[in-house]
């Protein structure tokens, strides 16, 4: 039962009292952990040594607030690492303490907000109203000690789950609480002064009361960090086509492709609205700008002093986005970030700083045989007329054509190797079948290495990953499936990046299925850099394979489309449709048909291939029924498909003309009248339906035969077995 003790408000408090509530004292020995703590905004570890405050102390305080202007002000970080610095207290803080801030209570009362709270927070928190709330706007500031210590890390996520609660609850948190030196005021009297203690559960143990919440937190954080990578692996392949392309200095080519909200995402900026809050400030006031034209970064945080230059007009401090990985990157080391810029750019395989070295010091007349291989990028003499013919290829065909390998196939006849192709079907068309078929059949004829072929499964349930991992582990191949042994499907660029970078790409066969499971390819941006990332991998030699879904509705051919934008398409080197061809419901069989529209190299037109499609066939046996279909089969095939389109284009009208001509043979001419007056069905239809199925071949749809008698008067007769 709970157990209410009023305090005497101080002289000046506009509350009628102020009261604690208490149960059963947990007593526990966080109280007494010596937490980072100190006085006023400026007292950083900078300057001077910080100091120290426990949880018992707070409580204390919490009763007996002192009353003082905020710059002398006691806060506290609930970590025991002594530093304000967020990146520090990120990777080295131990927490023994979550923590709320809400600055507008939005018209609740201190007492509604600790009520909201009580049914959010699994465990004993500490509640007091903060110097600045007034009997209007009841600011308060909530503490949670928590069971066990907390990593830096994992002090962020819970910060972010606490405070999913609280709104969810109906109170609006200050989000900067979400960074790990963020400074806690602690309980310091204003002119409304209020404060509650709940003791009833003891330390919140997380782990136990929002393991569920946690999971949710950890899947967006793993895919904002997989996005952000992406981010960064994309920027960085087009600063080095920007290099490529004759960009000699690291500085302008980073500056030109990471933009300054990436940059800031990378380095732990908070966003709001249009502005950031840098993580070197405790102050919760977002005081970093971007210039109109995109270039620079404005600071009047004095704790980005050591960041880039001062603004010429002596308010705040500026620079751009390579100013801010030589800070956050390399400590302020400048020709450390340059030389890691200049390694992370290549001309010609070499890396930018030295070929600039080169440059520099065949313009000293010094010797440059240390730089060899960025030959192509000296300059001419003195005096020397410039030319285009210095970089022309003629002569070097012999040497390139001995370098040349022949097409070799991967899939059939329609992925080579060293190419990117796309594979589109509609669900359950058989396009993850047949990819397996033919890859096994590729490494049984020995036509690739089952070792390089890396097969993504990322759009299968449990069953139909284990079925396709014993067939990658019969035949040799490698699967992979996102949440299996840390692969993340967002994070393909920045793998592929990483395989051009080591030069490991040479040689490997990915197959990704689905594409959409990699890349969003309804969304331009998203489709195109993702298509660049395959484009860098396939020109240092790799090879990829992907499948993807068509569009609900046909052409007006009657032939599939593909889904999504363009860019996929336009990045692939060979791209074909795949489409069911007939389906026989009785025996089960079912016909499908590869069609080419996009090629580079000697693949094939089309491909036709059938296999068993009935129910209650398990996966081996589909697969073993799976066989290349003859040129003679095409041939009866593609005839069966066209006569059943015609049979089904033709069907109302065929009806008409049996009921006329069960009735009798007629003349052309009245036959086509009397099936339009019966079936409504117009002449132009009627007749051409007449002439389609004019025959002796009932098997081929053909229900009247045509007898020419005298005077060339064409009577028409129905079939007997029509």
């Amino acid at each position: 039962m709970e157990k209410l003790k009023r305090t005497t408000p101080a002289v000046g408090q506009l509350s009628g009292g102020a009261f604690k509530i208490e149960q059963s004292d947990h007593i526990s020995p966080i109280n007494n952990v010596e937490l980072c703590s100190g006085y006023g905004q400026k007292h950083t570890d900078k300057y001077r040594s910080l100091v120290t405050v426990t949880l018992a102390h707070l409580k204390a305080l919490m009763s007996r607030p002192p009353q003082k202007p905020k710059d002398e002000a006691q806060w506290a970080i609930f970590s025991t690492v002594l530093t304000r610095n967020h990146s520090r207290q990120r990777e080295h803080g131990e927490f023994y303490a979550l923590w709320a801030d809400i600055d507008d209570s939005e018209g609740q009362s201190f007492d509604e907000i600790v009520g909201r709270s009580r049914r959010v927070i699994p465990g004993a928190f500490m509640a007091y109203t903060s110097r600045s709330a007034t009997q209007e706007n009841q600011r308060a500031r909530l503490i949670v000690p928590v069971a066990y210590a907390l990593s830096g890390h994992e002090f962020v996520i819970w910060q972010r789950i606490l405070n999913d609660k609280l709104e969810a609850a109906g109170i609006t948190p200050d989000r900067v609480t979400e960074r790990a030196g963020q400074l806690c005021y602690l309980p310091n009297r204003g002119a409304f002064y209020d404060w509650k203690v709940i003791n009833s559960k003891g330390p919140l143990n997380p782990d136990e009361c929002w393991s569920e919440e946690l999971v949710v937190e950890m899947e967006r954080q793993h895919a904002e960090q997989a996005e952000l990578t992406e981010r960064r692996e994309m920027a960085k392949i087009k600063a080095r086509a920007r290099v490529s392309a004759g960009t000699q200095s690291p500085i302008d080519a980073f500056n030109a492709e990471y933009n300054l909200p990436l940059v800031f995402d990378m380095y732990g900026y908070l966003r709001k609205g249009n502005r950031w809050l840098s993580p070197n400030s405790s102050s919760k006031s977002p005081a970093v700008s971007i210039t109109n034209d995109g270039q620079k970064w404005l600071s009047a945080h004095e704790t980005d002093a050591g960041i880039g230059r001062p603004c010429d007009s002596g308010n705040g401090y500026m620079g751009d986005a390579f100013d801010l990985f030589v800070h956050y990157q390399h400590g302020g080391n400048r020709d450390e970030a340059l030389k890691d810029a200049g390694e992370m750019f290549m001309v010609n395989g070499v890396p930018l700083y030295k070929v600039n070295q080169q440059a520099f010091s065949e313009s000293q007349g010094l010797s440059s045989g240390t730089f060899q291989g960025a030959s192509s990028l000296t300059t001419p003499q003195d005096g020397e007329a410039f030319s285009l013919d210095t970089f022309s290829l003629n002569g070097m065909a012999a040497e390139m054509e001995s370098k040349m390998l022949e097409d070799k196939f991967i899939l059939g006849r329609m992925a080579i190797l060293g190419q990117s192709t796309v594979f589109y079907a509609k669900p359950n068309a058989g396009k993850t079948l047949l990819t397996i078929w033919m890859l096994i059949e590729a490494i049984k004829s020995h036509e690739i290495d089952g070792k390089n072929v890396f097969y993504i499964n990322a759009d299968d349930n449990h069953k139909g990953l284990t079925y396709k991992l014993k067939l990658a582990e019969k035949h040799g191949f490698q699967m992979l499936a996102p949440g299996y042994n840390g692969f993340d499907a967002k994070m393909l660029s920045s793998y592929l990046a990483n395989l051009v970078r080591q030069d490991q790409a040479s040689g490997k066969i990915l197959i990704l299925d689905t594409v959409k499971k990699f890349t969003d390819i309804m969304h331009k941006d998203k489709a195109s850099n993702f298509g660049e990332s395959v484009r860098q991998f396939v020109a240092h030699g790799g090879s990829v394979i992907m499948l993807a879904h068509v569009n609900k509705h046909k052409d007006d051919e009657g032939k599939v489309v593909y889904s999504g934008t363009t860019d996929l398409v336009d990045d692939a080197d060979c791209a074909y449709t795949l489409d069911v061809v007939t389906e026989d419901k009785l025996s089960g069989d079912r016909t499908v048909k590869f069609e080419n529209f996009k090629s580079r190299g000697d693949v094939a037109i089309d491909a036709v291939y059938s296999y068993h499609y009935g129910e209650g066939v398990n996966y081996y046996d589909r697969l073993a029924s799976v066989r290349t279909v003859t040129d003679e089969e095409r041939q009866n095939i593609e005839k069966q498909k066209r006569l059943n389109a015609t049979l089904e284009r033709n069907r109302d009208a065929i009806e008409a003309i049996k009921g006329v001509l069960r009735d009798g043979s007629q003349k052309k001419t009245e036959l086509v009248t009397a099936a339009h007056e019966r079936s409504g069905v117009s002449k132009a239809r009627i007749q051409r339906a007449l002439e389609d199925h004019t025959g002796t071949s009932v098997a081929d749809y053909q229900y009247w035969h045509l007898d020419i008698q005298d005077k060339n008067a064409h009577i028409y007769r129905l079939n007997w077995a029509a």
